[in-house]
């Protein structure tokens, strides 16, 4: 049993090794953790500065969403969005640079150049709301009523305009497919289930034209060949595979392929 722990305790430090990141910066090494719990297992009596704007070189500090990281300078200067010649005082981490004001964010990936400043505005902290908005709209919900129940706003219109909004970020979708794949993974559904039964469809003999046609459609915007710029291709590899006529696939384009199998 014994080389059952120590093979435990080598994942276990793997796992924490490469849960780090870690970046040296004028040739001193800086550890970046992704929250506070990862932290005390190397640091457990180190302390952390409540609000990182006022930490200084060398004290730790909590991003705004949560990462543990040092202060690796702090200065100050002129700040040139204001005319009255005041000054700011800037830090810089793993995260980049930034300044001490109020109205930033530190908040992100780590950066490639940490002297670039950090990026705030596009780095947005999801919301709980947005969360279970994603979850109701993965069940099948409709997006504005998925609104309607995790935001305050009783407005459908406003409801309708802001869901489709949210699923215009790139962040909201990814989690929305994320919420979809663990309903499929709970049903014993996965990807390449699906994608055998949709071939399934197109080598059955006895499958109707139209259910061919739709289940190859449906392949080849998963394998990205159905779009504007190849749909003369598309067209094209579906008759040689079918052997369906150019009548029939126009017919199929305008939804008026007859539903009786030939």
């Amino acid at each position: 049993m014994k080389w059952i722990f120590r093979y435990y305790c080598i994942l276990l430090r793997l796992k924490l090794r490469l849960s780090l990141h870690k970046k040296k910066v004028k040739g001193v090494e800086y550890t970046l953790y992704k929250d506070e719990d990862e932290f005390r297992q190397h640091h457990p009596r180190e302390k952390i500065v409540p609000d990182w704007r006022k930490a200084q070189i060398g004290e730790w500090i909590k991003s705004d969403d949560g990462k543990v990281m040092s202060i690796i300078h702090r200065w100050n200067m002129k700040d040139t969005s204001v005319r009255n010649n005041s000054t700011s005082d800037f830090i810089r981490t793993l995260l980049g640079t930034a300044s001490t004001g109020k109205y930033t964010k530190l908040l992100g990936e780590p950066a490639k150049n940490v002297y670039c400043f950090v990026n705030y505005k596009n780095n947005k902290i999801t919301t709980i709301r947005e969360k279970n908005f994603a979850k109701m709209v993965a069940m099948g919900a409709k997006p504005a009523n998925a609104y309607l129940n995790c935001f305050k706003t009783k407005d459908y219109d406003y409801a309708r305009s802001r869901s489709m909004a949210l699923l215009r970020e790139k962040r909201v979708r990814t989690m929305v497919n994320k919420e979809i794949e663990l309903l499929l993974d709970d049903l014993g559904i996965s990807k390449t289930y699906l994608l055998e039964e949709m071939k399934s469809v197109v080598d059955s003999r006895k499958a109707r034209h139209g259910d061919k046609l739709r289940a190859l459609e449906t392949l080849m915007k998963i394998s990205g060949l159905l779009n504007t710029e190849k749909k003369s291709e598309s067209v094209a590899l579906i008759q040689e595979f079918t052997g369906f006529s150019k009548e029939k696939l126009k017919a199929f384009e305008q939804g008026l392929l007859p539903e009786a199998s030939e």
